[in-house]
């Protein structure tokens, strides 16, 4: 019980978290597009942080659904891992497919998912690595 209630909390703190850093990264990147680039400013470059929010809330979801009380902290690990696997395959179709459609310049495309991808895996590694390590203090005070 303690545990669904911990990663309950960990879940809320996590897309609060990354809601902030979704904001961040939509409000910095088209500052950046606007400033430096305005002929090459993407229009639709909001649906890039748009979409690492919502990756990052399935695998969270993916993630905490696999750690039940009582759970080999292996088995966490590697659902972690299989869904950064996953992430970055889907992330490169979703790249190709978004270029295809909005017929832009592709680096521009390319440079600002790259550096998204870049921004949210550092976040989502500090986030997991610190989960991971508080229910280890956790479970051993236990």
């Amino acid at each position: 019980m303690l545990q669904e209630k911990m990663m309950s909390v960990a879940i809320r703190k996590y897309l609060f978290e990354t809601a902030l850093l979704t904001v961040l990264t939509t409000g910095i990147g088209a500052w950046i597009f606007h400033s430096l680039r305005p002929a090459l400013f993407l229009a639709d470059y909001v649906w890039i942080p748009v979409y690492f929010y919502v990756f990052g809330g399935l695998l969270m979801a993916g993630v905490t659904k696999n750690s039940k009380e009582g759970s080999d902290p292996k088995k966490l690990v590697q659902a972690y891992l299989l869904a950064r696997i996953i992430k970055m395959f889907v992330s490169v179709i979703a790249v190709v497919v978004f270029c295809l459609a909005v017929h832009t310049e592709v680096t521009a495309v390319v440079a600002a998912f790259i550096i998204n991808y870049f921004v949210y895996l550092g976040y989502d590694s500090w986030f997991f690595s610190h989960l991971g390590k508080y229910q280890k203090m956790k479970n051993k005070t236990l």
